[in-house]
């Protein structure tokens, strides 16, 4: 049932992906392109669990699984920066200095380099949960494959989500506040909520990770459409015959 799960959250997630495409052609908007990258290794994070039950553990599924935990690290807190220019968009004017747009790129830079560590220090290891077969961080009691299978340390507190998630929150509260757009922060809550231990241990957090993207994704296409609304050229008034 989990790996059909997750193969359906794959397809949510290329729905999204699609939509970013068209967002970023009709607009050409700098943050619907900075986002095209991680939004396509969410697609493919969710489609290496679901084929893990028939790859099997392996070099394939391995490998498979790698570069979600890379663009992880490397790319998660880019929706902070997200999150600034889609304030800009909305014309929320604390937002519109370089400066405070900078403050949002240097968090998540700071993020990204805390994160950095992780590219030479972490390790993926066989994972079984429900029936998924899967490679993950770490190893629990819950979570072996085989009865002697070693167990790892817990894993590090997830510093750049919970920071990215609460900056998405925040954002969004500003929008819903100064524009009347309630989705940017309802995603990042229901992200935030997801990915506590009651829900997370049914992958919901997955879920989570679909409402906060499409809450920023409807946030920016409906403040670039109304950008390029205002940009466009007044259609010149047809004359009247005399």
């Amino acid at each position: 049932m989990y790996s059909a799960l997750f193969f359906v959250y794959g397809l949510m997630q290329l729905g999204l992906f699609v939509w970013l495409l068209r967002i970023w052609r009709e607009t050409r908007e700098p943050v619907a392109l900075l986002l095209i990258l991680p939004q396509f290794f969410l697609v493919w994070d969710n489609w290496r669990v679901a084929v893990g039950p028939l790859l099997g553990f392996g070099d394939v599924l391995y490998w498979l699984s790698w570069p979600s935990f890379w663009i992880h690290w490397f790319a998660g807190a880019w929706l902070i920066i997200a999150s600034g220019g889609i304030l800009r968009l909305a014309g929320i004017g604390f937002a519109k200095p370089k400066a405070v747009m900078a403050l949002f790129c240097l968090v998540a830079v700071a993020l990204m380099l805390y994160d950095l560590p992780y590219f030479w220090t972490k390790d993926i290891y066989p994972v079984c949960e429900y029936d998924l077969i899967r490679y993950g961080g770490s190893v629990k009691e819950a979570t072996r494959c085989f009865p002697d299978q070693a167990l790892t340390a817990p894993g590090d507190f997830p510093l750049a989500p919970v920071i990215t998630c609460f900056v998405v929150i925040g954002s969004g509260l500003v929008l819903w506040v100064r524009r009347g757009f309630p989705w940017l922060f309802l995603g990042g809550l229901l992200m935030l909520i997801s990915a506590t231990p009651p829900l997370a241990k049914y992958k919901l957090d997955n879920l989570g990770e679909f409402l906060i993207k499409g809450g920023a994704f409807w946030a920016l296409w409906q403040f670039s459409r109304d950008r390029v609304r205002q940009a466009r050229p007044l259609d010149a008034a047809p004359s009247v015959a005399s």
